[in-house]
């Protein structure tokens, strides 16, 4: 046979065992096929322990061969990417033909899966085309089934997730409500720092240097279900690790603190220890889920209300609200990526800054410098103090 991307010719070696005799008299054999005679003796024992259960290859359900997929293919995987597959099985895949025969499965079957999140988010629904073709590309190469019934999946019309920084009218009342709620430090913090939501409660004292003005992200809290869990290292860190094999000191991610930070930020470190959580739970615990989710939706009510939302028996009518109803705190991250290129920082900055660690070989040797990091706040601070900042700031092009 030839391979169908390279023409190249390859060889099977191929392995059976009788399991009993046909209608015909003639032999019912079970045949495996593999790449080398390593593999198809592996693949041909696997059969026999699978017979021996009572099972026929083609006759394992969808259930079964995805416990034995994750198993045995996704064994060396990371806890996160594990758990990862196993929300896509258990949530979207195996409740519509997880009982079916995995052979018995058609590529109809499987379109219908990805049809039914039609106008959802685009991000959601690859992720679960990508598990669904993993999982039946095993299945082929573990000789489970003999065709591959996803590998022409198509994706359906889906809902490309909004990217863009916050209008003035919404920075307006994003910064008006800071001044009063009790969230607000926590949002000024992505606002004028660019971090992620898990890297922002995951700060501590001793990440704040006031006298260098500097932002110091060497964690994150990552959520398994409503729990936070903190784990070392941030996206960047963990690039760069993996890809140049740098240290965890060249991993954190230096973030300059603006002016007009500052007096937040000395407020809220004041009577604090170096390990004390900066945005904890009232009993100063690291914070959950379902906590992080209540801060976000009693500041956005506000916003709401500021922005002159109308109430109705204390509900806002968020048809009447000029803040829109799609901004998450993850637009902050777009707000501040916005502002740095409008005041001039250099994309390498930038780059920094935000943590989008770029594999290129010449920014492994490079590493900011004190003087450029003080430039680069600098201009920051021109750029939020200046009035171009407060009229059109938002608008600026990425």
């Amino acid at each position: 046979m030839a391979d169908k991307k390279t023409g190249k010719k390859y060889k099977y070696y191929k392995g059976s065992f009788v399991v009993g005799k046909k209608p015909d008299g003639m032999p019912d054999r079970i045949y495996v096929r593999g790449k080398t005679k390593a593999e198809r003796d592996d693949k041909l024992a696997e059969a026999k322990r699978i017979h021996a259960r009572g099972l026929m290859l083609g006759d394992m359900t969808v259930r079964e061969w995805s416990e034995r997929w994750m198993s045995v293919y996704k064994a060396n995987a990371s806890k996160e990417q594990q758990k990862h597959y196993e929300a896509k099985l258990n949530l979207d895949i195996l409740p519509t033909i997880g009982n079916m025969r995995i052979r018995d499965v058609r590529a109809s079957h499987l379109q219908e899966i990805l049809n039914s999140y039609s106008g959802g988010r685009r991000g959601t629904v690859a992720k679960i085309r990508i598990a669904i073709k993993q999982l039946f590309a095993d299945a082929v190469a573990e000789g489970v089934i003999e065709r591959d019934s996803a590998y022409r999946l198509e994706l359906p019309e889906m809902t490309i997730a909004p990217r863009r920084p916050l209008t003035p009218a919404e920075r307006e009342a994003v910064l008006k409500v800071s001044a009063t709620h009790p969230r607000g430090p926590y949002v000024l913090t992505m606002l004028y720092c660019g971090v992620r939501v898990g890297e922002c409660v995951a700060l501590v004292r001793s990440d704040v240097d006031l006298t260098r003005k500097c932002l110091s992200i060497t964690k994150a809290v990552r959520f398994y279900g409503n729990k936070g869990q903190l784990l070392p290292g941030t996206k960047s860190s963990k690039l760069r690790k993996n890809v140049r094999g740098d240290d965890d000191d060249f991993g954190a991610r230096m973030i300059p603190i603006p002016d007009l930070l500052i007096p937040v930020m000395a407020s809220l470190c004041n009577g604090k220890d170096g390990n004390t959580l900066l945005f904890a739970k009232s009993d100063g615990t690291l914070a959950s889920l379902r906590t992080v989710d209540w801060w976000w939706e009693s500041f956005v009510r506000h916003c709401h209300i500021e922005a002159g939302a109308k109430l109705y028996r204390n509900a806002v009518q968020y048809d009447t609200s000029p803040f829109s109803t799609e901004i998450t705190p993850h637009y902050f991250r777009h707000t501040y990526a916005t502002d740095l290129y409008a005041a001039g920082v250099d994309e390498r900055a930038r780059k920094e800054f935000l943590g989008h660690v770029s594999t290129d070989v010449t920014d492994g040797y490079t590493k900011m410098s004190d003087s450029a990091f003080n430039r680069n706040l600098n201009l920051i601070n021109e750029y939020l103090n200046s009035e171009a900042w407060g009229k059109n700031g938002a608008n600026e092009k990425k």
